[in-house]
């Protein structure tokens, strides 16, 4: 019988060229790795970090910041803008559908350029179908939406201002218990007045007896409260001026100060009567990757964080239908 010597191959659609797994066994590891931490999923598969890190970018790269459903669909979508703690004081970018609830991408960092770059880089089709853009009181994402989407609508974030309210409270409750002594509790100041037990609303109002310069501050994040409960556009108007020039007719410095932030803000605040979007569904986001980060025993590398972020968000749309098949 007689051999040509020749090493026989046949190309087929499973397995790519020189390639040792195939595209269905490297998404059901990438599968198992969504729900689970790298040491686990390698004893269970017997495949290296390395090798999965190297499979989970082959999936997940292309489809971050993929604007290709928006595209098809051609219908208006309010986009999200918001940030999320990565380690310390390091922030991420993420970036969001609202209208859809999709998670589009995480940029690795809070920084206007990347921020201005991507918006940029939207096709142009997509970038008309954005009709407003929610973010929080951040000058760097305004200055990029505007200056990258001049058409769209700015909306701040009402969670956020509230959440900024809190903050500014909290500071002057810090400051007061270093300058006194004394501690004084801060869910008290931060609970909304109607969740308060009768009990918690007398011992409210012993605390603000006793420092007083906590009374505007309180009075001022429930005012901002009873905002967002009013119907109509000029209705909030008419309570933020009042919000406003309370604030800058104090003699506190930082009451001063918050009333000059909300007069800034003041036409992008307003903006959220015209269709009540929130970040909501970005911040549903951030609990997810809270999640995600405790699975994995924590992250020190910013890109494989934000690929298996994106891989949990992809997962039943995109990875769970072709293992089944």
């Amino acid at each position: 019988m007689f051999f040509c010597r020749k090493t026989f191959y046949e190309q087929i659609s499973f397995a790519k060229k020189y390639q040792r797994a195939t595209q269905k066994h490297k998404k059901e590891v990438i599968f198992n790795l969504s729900n689970s931490s790298f040491s686990s999923t390698a004893k269970k598969y017997n495949v290296s970090y390395h090798t999965q890190r190297k499979w989970l970018n082959e999936i997940v790269s292309s489809l971050v910041f993929n604007f290709t459903k928006e595209e098809k669909e051609n219908t208006p979508f309010v986009l999200g803008i918001d940030e999320v703690s990565f380690s310390n004081h390091k922030m991420l970018t993420t970036i969001g559908n609202i209208t859809k609830h999709r998670l589009k991408g995480v940029l690795s960092s809070k920084n206007k350029k990347d921020l201005k770059k991507l918006l940029q880089s939207i096709p142009p089709q997509v970038k008309s179908l954005i009709s407003e853009v929610v973010i929080d009181m951040s000058s760097l994402y305004l200055f990029a939406v505007n200056e990258s989407l001049p058409k769209a609508t700015v909306v701040v974030d009402h969670f956020h201002l509230i959440q900024d309210a809190n903050r500014r409270i909290d500071e002057e409750r810090i400051l007061l218990q270093d300058i006194y002594k004394r501690k004084i509790p801060r869910y008290i100041l931060t609970k909304n007045k109607e969740d308060l037990t009768n009990q918690q609303i007398n011992y409210l109002k012993n605390i603000i007896k006793r420092y007083p310069e906590l009374h505007m501050f309180y009075a001022t994040k429930e005012r901002l409260r009873e905002m967002y409960k009013l119907k109509t556009k000029e209705e909030a108007e008419k309570q933020l001026r009042f919000i406003i020039s309370t604030l800058e007719s104090t003699d506190d410095g930082e009451l001063i100060s918050w009333g000059r932030t909300l007069s800034y803000w003041k036409e992008y605040i307003l903006n959220y009567w015209n269709s009540k979007s929130t970040n909501g569904f970005m911040e549903g986001m951030h609990n997810k990757m809270k999640l995600i980060k405790r699975i994995s025993f924590g992250f020190r590398n910013k890109k494989v964080f934000i690929q298996k972020v994106m891989l949990s968000v992809l997962i039943t749309t995109l990875l769970l239908p072709q293992i089944l098949t």
